[in-house]
């Protein structure tokens, strides 16, 4: 990306047309105080940037000059972004409208009762084999290029509020993340309901204006309707993040190196079952999901180490000169150390710091983190996961792996919403779709690779 001051992208705007879209844009958003500049990419070319609203936030748009075109007809700039999402809220016509993603095929929404498909003379896509008329037939056959909708019937307390899903709105399809996607083949189309096979929920009769409270809308509604469309159907959906969000995510991934050698065949066998969770983790594809499997991974493994760590500290008692078996303190001591919960000995946040310190070194688990970027700015850096301990890579003086294990056990408390030994107030909720699951990779690197070390302190000889 070439600097905006740079004498070449002052030459390269003043070769633009005086009629070229992306300079009516530029007066536009001068006019309305709305952030923009010019960037120049290899190999595309010159962009136009704007920084939409979004809340207390922005979200950057680089704009080609036919993109400007589709900005300019569709009431630019009269909408706002929500959130992490890739969904905005249309000012004029008080309607939301999000993305939509099934996580089988979008056509399980064709066969809902009152799915009707919709047509226009201008929709003409590859594929599509029978003259197109302009209207609306609830009994036709949808077929993938189809553009469609489904209404759902308002309820008695909102009946302004209407709900439907449906192929994106012309006006979304231009403002979307998703908008430079191409149907196969195809050229991109403008169409009052976009391609068929880009599905999103649209939320009419908006009241609120606050962005906090339309996305707070968004939520509530769109998880309702997703939740019983599962129930009643079988149609397992969700919102679409921001490109912006799934680029963080993919970010937040530590890349591994991958080994040079020849594969040569095992000599280690590994427990059955908590190979089968860590497998569970690496396939999951969620983030609290898989963190949640890894940390199964050393929970498994509690009751070994913490029994381990238990005997030595009897052992030490025992071998104390002063220990005295006729003196009833000494032998309430011992019973305390023998005494445990569930099929460990000690707290859980205690039998974690056995385990770790029992598979891993204090030296282990520092060169892991000081060995990505990624990881000594997560962890060294501002702190972007809250409420969680902190892991600081120049203390010396304090147990590393105590913190590690606090860390670790922290997170898990915030994924699952429990309560820490014995009454202290509930741990804050960590969302699945919240900016701090989006910066959980880091995290989930250590507690894979703690648990890929208690899977080899675990391991066994091969024998066949």
């Amino acid at each position: 990306m070439v600097d905006a001051s740079s004498d070449f992208l002052e030459q390269k705007i003043s070769e633009l047309s005086v009629d070229d879209p992306r300079r009516q844009l530029e007066r536009i958003c001068e006019e309305r105080r709305i952030g923009c500049s010019w960037v120049w990419y290899e190999p595309i070319g010159l962009r136009f940037r704007v920084d939409f609203p979004n809340g207390r936030e922005k979200r950057s748009q680089f704009i080609s000059g036919g993109d400007a075109e589709k900005f300019l007809s569709v009431e630019f700039p009269a909408f706002t972004y929500l959130g992490d999402f890739d969904g905005v809220f249309f000012s004029e016509s008080r309607t939301i409208e999000a993305a939509v993603r099934s996580n089988i095929s979008n056509l399980l929404f064709h066969d809902i009762p009152g799915v009707r498909r919709i047509e226009h003379p201008q929709l003409q896509l590859p594929g599509m084999d029978e003259e197109v008329e302009d209207d609306a037939r609830p009994n036709a056959k949808i077929r993938t290029n189809d553009a469609w909708i489904l209404e759902f019937d308002p309820t008695p307390d909102r009946p302004d509020l209407r709900v439907q899903i449906g192929s994106a709105s012309r006006e979304f399809n231009v403002v979307s993340d998703r908008r430079r996607k191409r149907f196969p083949g195809s050229e991109r189309v403008a169409l009052p309901y976009g391609l068929g096979r880009f599905p999103t929920i649209r939320i009419s009769g908006v009241r609120e204006v606050r962005h906090d409270d339309i996305l707070d809308i968004l939520n509530r509604v769109s998880g309702a309707v997703f939740f019983e469309l599962d129930l009643q159907y079988g149609v397992a959906t969700s919102i679409v993040p921001s490109a912006a969000s799934e680029v963080a995510r993919s970010r937040s991934r530590v890349r591994q190196e991958k080994a040079q050698q020849v594969p040569r065949n095992p000599t280690n066998q590994y427990p059955e079952k908590p190979l089968s969770l860590y497998w569970y983790g690496r396939s999951s594809g969620i983030p609290l999901l898989e963190y949640l499997a890894y940390y199964q991974v050393l929970e498994y493994f509690f009751p070994s180490f913490s029994h381990r760590d238990t005997l030595e500290k009897l052992r030490n008692e025992l071998l104390d000169p002063r220990f005295r078996p006729d003196d009833d303190s000494n032998l309430v001591r011992i019973i305390g150390l023998a005494s445990g919960a569930g099929k460990g000995y000690g707290s859980e946040r205690e039998q974690l710091r056995s385990t770790i310190s029992g598979c891993v070194t204090e030296e282990h688990v520092r060169d892991f983190i000081e060995g990505s970027e990624i990881l000594r700015e997560h962890f060294s850096g501002k702190q972007k996961i809250k409420d969680v301990a902190h892991l600081n890579l120049d203390d010396t003086r304090n147990d590393f792996l105590t913190a590690v294990a606090n860390r670790v056990y922290d997170i898990r408390c915030r994924i699952v919403h429990t309560k820490e030994d014995g009454g202290k107030s509930a741990a804050n909720l960590l969302l699945p779709f919240s900016k701090e699951a989006e910066q959980l990779g880091p995290d989930i690197e250590l507690v894979k690779y703690l648990a890929q070390k208690v899977l080899i302190t675990g391991a066994s000889r091969l024998h066949l």
